[in-house]
């Protein structure tokens, strides 16, 4: 389980991600989006190559913050969206990341790239152990 977190003194939304299955080819994991008390919680299965999801973990680690970015398996189910934050807070740059999951995927088994969301700025310290706790639960099945 991995979990990203909004960078802020009460974080009230988050990502999750549970790993359940992996081959040598494949895999398949839970995600969860959680923005408090007020919204429902969204949740959704995703079964993407394993080759595509350690990619995105890279690309993830990778991105900057004067460039607009897309980050996406090549099989339809989640995208993540990194969208320049200017300026620094306290001495650190802050990331703005979106997830997406595929709703046109989920509900018509046709990809769409647009459905439920959610809206995180985090830091870089984060997003490493995210993909450090990502990499840790694959590399345990």
């Amino acid at each position: 389980m991995a979990i990203l977190r909004d960078c802020t003194s009460i974080p009230s939304c988050e990502v999750e991600l549970n790993i359940h299955r992996v081959t040598d080819e494949s895999l398949k994991f839970d995600i969860h989006l959680r923005s408090g008390h007020n919204f429902p919680e969204i949740h959704s299965k995703i079964a993407c190559l394993k080759r595509d999801f350690l990619r995105m973990l890279e690309d993830l680690k990778q991105i900057d913050n004067k460039n607009l970015s897309i980050l996406d398996f090549h099989d339809p189910g989640l995208c993540i969206y990194h969208i320049p934050e200017d300026g620094r807070y306290e001495n650190e740059v802050r990331y703005k990341l979106i997830f997406v999951i595929d709703a046109g995927e989920k509900n018509h088994f046709r990809s769409t790239e647009c459905g439920p969301a959610i809206c995180l700025i985090v830091n870089m310290g984060q997003i490493n152990e995210f993909v450090n706790s990502l990499k840790s639960e694959l590399i345990s099945f």
